[in-house]
């Protein structure tokens, strides 16, 4: 269990622990850790296996790859075996980038605090606060002032320039006649170890003392360094981020520093990018909330709105902080002390309060103005949940509600499921041949309760569950089966589809999903969703229909659009409030009456 948390926030439930899936996207824990068993179980994706295969398929290890990672971490001692000369070659490429790094940084350390050179950049480091021990501590390192030092040193220890520059360490330049100058990347700066995190080295940023050139300058990217991936300090941050259930998020290498040296160490950064994807992916197996702090300026201000977004669609719970002055953290620490850093963070405000008011503050007094100001915020509150941000918005902007959450609730509902499914479906293997297919959220759900619930769900599904599911053949094949109740274990044995034996796998592993008497409920909502989609879909077609008739005032068409857009939102709201209700009977009936119209109407 120890080596899954240092990937993966778990919290204790019954006999095993439960967190958010490393594997895939998902705002509910499905992951489940069997200590007991020595397993672990993705109920949203199906990924399962032991300690190997957790490392295999997080990392992308080999078998043995695995094999050594968890023999270092346990203190357990592998016997050798006699490599040949091709495998030595083969583990000598693999493992040389990461040799070479450690060795440039140990260069680089060794300089800063032996050499008489650098001198300056210890007086730097000494102004921004930085005690000799915390220089060891990250391993800062100064880069000589010459253009083959590194380059030297590193050849020396059987380095040659070619690796050097596939590390991102040296530079090549064409001469006059014919040949290559090679020569060191990084000259006359505090030098910034990257690590990933498992804390190896990986690139470099490099902060110039004086002259010209750029303040910064970090590693280009190479075999093991994509920034986009990479959040500086996270090695160090991990286990206090799991701890506090926070990360704070700041945009430098120093300010870093300076706030795990006051007691913030769940802090880290980008590498001289913005915010991505992959790091939310990181941080969400991480916490469940994130404290941000962008520059005062506009820059800044159009940063934080650009994350919004992407905080939100991974599940996190975004904060966004301002420092007095508009100063940065290392400075402020340094000026007023830790204890001005830990009141600064009691004013914290929600990020998405902070971006929906600076949107409305720009919000023109035209029609067209308006409707884009409502057109931006339909877009922005689709990833919110409920009704109040709804409503408040709506009253600033002085719109009636419902026109507003009717198109809201459409954006929500258009945008792809991510609890229980992977974010990117991979191709299958070349030698399977089997359809690409993965199960959504509701198809998982539908097929639990097929199979454990079946009693009383089958007179909801029995009449209306094949025609919503129609369009998915591949599921609908399995679920035909299983609602006409065959044994789920024979059709398991059957199935020759690897993702959807997979999936019956662990639906019939999951003994707990609804209580029997939730089913009917649990089964209609399923079909509900299912069917808002297949409504969705064409009321997007049919209003552009009523447009474009309008248009070349074809009345009669237009007519008979607006009566299908009428019957279609009644029946939404028909089948949702026979869904309250519990009459679960008027709501197969209603749902086989929508399914006639849609496909009478196509």
């Amino acid at each position: 269990m120890a080596l899954v948390e240092r990937h993966v926030r778990l919290q204790r439930r019954g006999n095993s622990y439960v967190g958010l899936c490393p594997f895939h996207q998902e705002k509910s824990p499905s992951f489940h850790v069997v200590p007991s068993k020595k397993i672990y179980h993705c109920f949203g994706c199906s990924e399962g296996g032991d300690a190997f295969r957790f490392l295999m398929n997080l990392e992308g290890l080999s078998f043995m790859e695995a094999v050594k990672e968890l023999a270092q971490v346990t203190g357990v001692d592998l016997p050798t075996r006699e490599l040949t000369a091709e495998q030595r070659q083969a583990y000598r490429e693999k493992a040389s980038l990461y040799q070479i790094l450690d060795a440039a940084a140990e260069f680089f350390h060794s300089n800063l605090m032996t050499q008489s050179d650098a001198h300056g950049a210890r007086e730097y480091l000494k102004s921004r606060g930085i005690t000799r021990a915390t220089a060891q501590k990250w391993r800062l390192g100064y880069a000589p002032n010459g253009w083959q030092n590194l380059l030297n040193a590193l050849g020396r220890r059987g380095f040659t320039p070619r690796q050097l520059v596939d590390a991102g360490l040296v530079k090549t330049k064409d001469q006059p006649d014919g040949s290559t100058r090679h020569y060191d990347a990084f000259r006359d700066r505090v030098m910034i170890p990257i690590a990933d995190h498992r804390g190896r080295i990986i690139a470099f940023g490099g902060r110039l003392l004086e002259g010209d050139g750029p303040k910064y300058i970090n590693s280009p990217e190479t075999e093991v360094y994509k920034k986009s991936d990479v959040l500086f300090g996270l090695d160090a941050a991990r286990a206090t981020i799991q701890r506090r259930d926070r990360a704070m998020v700041v945009e430098g290498y120093f300010d870093v520093i300076a706030l795990h040296e006051a007691g913030f160490p769940e802090t880290i950064a980008t590498c001289g990018t913005a915010l991505t994807p992959s790091h939310m992916e990181t941080l969400r197996r991480l916490t469940s909330q994130v404290i941000a702090l962008f520059d005062a300026d506009e820059a800044g201000s159009r940063a934080a709105e650009r994350s919004l977004p992407l905080f939100m669609s991974a599940g996190l719970l975004p904060w966004r902080l301002q420092l007095p002055g508009a100063k940065d953290p290392d400075d402020l620490i340094r000026a007023e002390g830790p204890e001005a850093m830990e009141a600064a963070m009691q004013q914290v405000e929600p990020l998405l309060e902070w971006v929906l008011e600076r949107r409305l503050s720009r919000s023109g007094g035209g029609a067209a103005s308006r409707e884009s100001q409502v057109a931006e915020m339909v877009e922005l509150l689709a990833l919110t949940e409920g009704t109040d941000i709804v409503a408040s918005v709506a009253r600033r902007l002085r719109i009636h509600l419902e026109p507003l959450l009717d198109r809201v609730e459409r954006a929500r509902r258009m945008r792809p499921q991510s609890a229980d499914v992977p974010p990117d479906t991979p191709p299958p293997p070349e030698h399977d041949e089997s359809p690409q297919w993965r199960p959504d959220k509701d198809f998982v759900h539908t097929l639990w309760l097929l199979v454990h619930r079946a009693e009383v769900v089958s007179p909801i599904c029995v009449g209306v569950g094949p025609k919503i599911w129609k369009q998915d053949p591949i599921g609908a094949t399995l679920l035909d089966r299983v609602n006409a109740g065959e044994d789920p274990a024979s059709v398991l044995h059957d199935l020759e589809h690897p993702e959807l034996k997979r999936t019956l796998m662990a639906v019939m592993a999951r003994t707990e999903l609804y209580a029997p008497d939730q089913s009917a409920k649990g089964m209609s909502q399923a079909l509900f969703r299912q069917l808002q989609q297949q409504i969705s879909s064409r009321l997007i077609l049919v209003e552009q229909g009523a447009q474009r008739a309008i248009r070349e005032k074809d009345w009669d068409t237009q007519s008979a659009y607006t009566s299908l857009i009428l019957l279609l939102r009644r029946a939404e709201s028909d089948l949702k409030l026979a869904i309250d209700g519990g009459a679960y009977s008027e709501f197969t009936r209603l749902a086989d009456e929508v399914l006639s119209a849609l496909e009478e109407r196509t």
